[in-house]
């Protein structure tokens, strides 16, 4: 069998033409140039160069050896460049857990260029939160705060909570001007929510009419984005974040019913166990995100 190390160093006499320029261009001796090209000559049984006094001369079968040889060494040569720089760079690896609606509005143009391995884990809310704390992933993103477990949080950011509906409906105006009938009215429409604990509606009806709904929800969907694309298609009502409704509000496919009084906000976080082995790798990734949206606050 043939030593790569004899082709490679013939190759690189070939292309010098100069058995000092090849030692020099490998980093080995001159001696050792010279034994590479004898033992390669020795083995295929044909001379490859004519020995002149400035210079190698390749004969017809070193030309044609060449020829063969050049591109797969080539090719060779990158394969080792790039499984070295592989070797030598430490690439981080996560698993993170978040709803399929933030990671469609907050994640998705971001984390495509983080350099780190990333699993994503897709769930709702209880299950990523359950997930967390059986070591199915490391990280939670964009997740309210709970007292289920004894889990760590980080701030993320703040959204807003919207009252929404399909664009058919109307408001009766007796309705619309008296309070009162106006949250008896609205309690007994259809009603889509993202889950059974209401906790945005509770939010909602706490800050705009200081009282508690009575609301039965006809619809549990496990995603803000497909409760607002029901909307545009069936009769109904529901809360959800405004930065998840902006665009299908802009294009008239739902509305909001009322102006609400007061801006009602809840905030996101990650989520970890402190106890982990992935300590370095969350750290990572949370200075990351949080360039990224220093940038687009600088924008």
């Amino acid at each position: 069998m043939i030593n790569l190390e004899w082709l490679r160093t013939f190759s690189v006499i070939y292309e010098c033409k100069n058995i000092t320029e090849a030692s020099r261009k490998l980093n080995i001796t001159q001696p050792g140039v010279s034994k590479h090209l004898a033992a390669l000559e020795s083995h295929i049984g044909k001379k490859l160069f004519e020995r002149t006094t400035r210079k190698l001369a390749p004969t017809e079968f070193g030309k044609f050896l060449y020829a063969q040889i050049s591109n797969p060494l080539q090719e060779l040569e990158k394969v080792a460049y790039y499984s070295g720089q592989r070797a030598k760079k430490e690439r981080h690896a996560i698993t993170i857990g978040c709803t399929t609606d933030f990671f469609k509005k907050e994640l998705i143009d971001k984390i495509y260029s983080f350099d780190m391995y990333i699993v994503t884990h897709f769930g709702t809310e209880k299950d990523l939160i359950e997930a967390l704390e059986m070591d199915k992933i490391q990280l939670l993103v964009g997740i309210k705060k709970h007292d289920v477990y004894d889990h760590q949080f980080t701030y993320l950011k703040e959204e807003d909570l919207a009252l929404i509906c399909s664009k058919d409906i109307q408001i009766p105006q007796n309705v619309e001007e008296n309070d009162g009938e106006f949250l008896q009215w609205i309690q007994k429409q259809t009603w889509f929510t993202y889950d059974n604990n209401q906790s945005d509606i509770h939010k909602y009806w706490d800050t705009n009419f200081n009282a508690k709904p009575k609301i039965v929800p006809r619809y549990i969907l496990p995603s803000y984005l497909d409760i607002i694309e029901a909307l545009t298609e069936n009769s109904g009502f529901s809360i959800v974040p405004s930065q998840l409704c902006e665009e299908t509000l802009s294009q008239n496919l739902i509305k909001s019913p009322i102006k609400s009084a007061k801006k009602i906000e809840h905030k996101l976080f990650y989520s970890f166990k402190l106890k982990n082995n992935n300590l370095k790798e969350i750290k990572f990734f949370i200075d990351k995100m949080q360039k990224h949206y220093a940038t687009t606050m600088d924008m």
